[in-house]
């Protein structure tokens, strides 16, 4: 698993200014491997999750302990053994406390699972203790540790069932989605056994991104995922599934790949949880693997389809979850209730566009160079003032798409 994450680093620094990849890791049992959108005719559909039992949060009578020189405090969730960085202030552990409370309880209730064993999460409070958390919990090397800090907000090493978070990265979006990612990880690692060498890599890290993009509050990462990868039809750069089955494949996709696959693995995750069906589909899907069935015939029994349809319709669905592009499609912003986030989609590979922002008093200009898969997201932050604008993408002297929204919140307009 080292030897994996060293190579990669070394591919990606050959990449020079490529965007950054998200780092998952898999267990070594697995062969394969962290306000509400308008989207016209595509709703964002929140799984149901049952709320945990209540447990106050009241800060914990125990000893503090040490990672290297870094003072932790245990943090005495139920169920889990949490420890946070000294420094991490009182209003954030109760945050902390009560989502990774409530990420216990929705992951172990979309694999009807109950844990065998305690994860371990350690929360360091800035980049530079969460590298220094690599290094001295996992043994990584300086330079593969920085690597990894850069390139990524959690980590979980499944050999110590130990996960890792950077709460600097994490704590200004809401909700905080790295933890279920990575619990989703831990889940799968006992739902899957004794046959986790049934479980694709695009299953596994398609339904830890799928848990981010479901969490009440995230719909805006849902938007991202369905249109993003709607995207990649358009542009012709959807991966056939049979390229994201090993881990080794997996990790070999880097630059935007790195992230669109992600993209790509929990939208096709999504669309085999609707063909399943079902209160807990995922219950269903692992309970035949693991009794000896893999992916394609648990899918045929539990949906009297075949998978090779399932593979065959892939991108037509896909590519039916969004309107036509190029188009662009308006979300909440990541920060709740702080500014509002847009997408460019269906675009041409690279193109470069000219990005005109135009509110009452204010007018911006910006030209950029979507992805390769057709893409690009942004969002209008904390600084615009509230109102009425319109964004437009443009080539040459044509406007290729454009959109009118009601920004609330943010700087009051000044008064000359």
């Amino acid at each position: 698993m080292r030897a994996a994450i060293v190579a990669l680093a070394a591919g990606l620094a050959l990449q020079g200014c490529a965007p950054p990849v998200a780092i998952s890791t898999p267990s070594p049992t697995l062969t394969v491997a962290s306000a509400e959108p308008t989207p016209s005719d595509t709703p964002v559909v929140v799984q149901p999750s049952p709320l945990p039992t209540a447990t106050p949060f009241a800060p914990c009578i125990a000893p503090q302990g040490f990672v290297g020189d870094i003072s932790v405090v245990p943090l005495c969730v139920p169920g889990a053994s949490v420890r946070a960085e000294n420094g991490i202030v009182y209003s954030d552990l109760h945050v902390l406390y009560d989502q990774v409370a409530l990420d216990l309880a929705v992951v172990q209730h979309e694999f009807a699972w109950t844990l065998r064993r305690e994860p371990t999460i350690d929360v360091f409070a800035t980049t530079a203790s969460y590298t220094t958390g690599l290094v001295q919990e996992l043994g990584y090397s300086g330079a593969t540790a920085a690597f990894v800090a850069e390139n990524s907000v959690a980590f979980f090493e499944p050999d110590l069932r130990l996960i890792l978070v950077n709460w600097e990265a994490v704590r200004d979006r809401r909700p905080i989605a790295a933890i279920r990612h990575e619990l989703t990880h831990f889940v799968t690692l006992e739902a899957c056994a004794p046959r986790c060498d049934l479980v694709p890599a695009w299953l596994n890290e398609g339904q830890a991104r799928l848990a981010e993009a479901t969490m009440p509050g995230g719909e805006w990462r849902l938007v991202r995922v369905r249109y993003e990868a709607a995207s990649m039809v358009a542009t012709k750069t959807l991966m056939p599934l049979s390229t994201l089955v090993s881990q080794g494949q997996w990790n070999a996709i880097t630059s935007w790949g790195g992230y669109y696959k992600y993209q790509e693995a929990a939208r096709a995750t999504e669309l085999l949880r609707l063909d399943i069906g079902g209160a807990q589909p995922m219950a269903m899907l692992y309970d035949r693997m693991r009794r000896g069935e893999d992916v394609a015939r648990a899918y045929a029994a539990l949906t009297g389809r075949s998978f090779d349809s399932f593979v065959g319709g892939l991108a037509a669905r896909i590519a039916e979850g969004a309107p036509p592009g190029p188009a662009i499609v308006t979300t909440a912003g990541p920060q709740a209730g702080h500014g509002v986030g847009y997408l460019l989609y269906g675009f041409g590979a690279e193109e470069k566009i000219t990005l005109r922002t135009v509110g009452r008093r204010s007018e911006e200009t910006e030209e950029i160079t979507v992805s390769p898969q057709g893409a690009h997201f942004s969002e209008l932050v904390d600084r615009y003032p509230p109102g009425t604008y319109v964004i437009a993408a443009m080539s040459g002297d044509t406007v290729v798409a454009a959109t009118r929204f009601e920004k609330r919140g943010g700087r009051p307009l000044s008064v000359d």
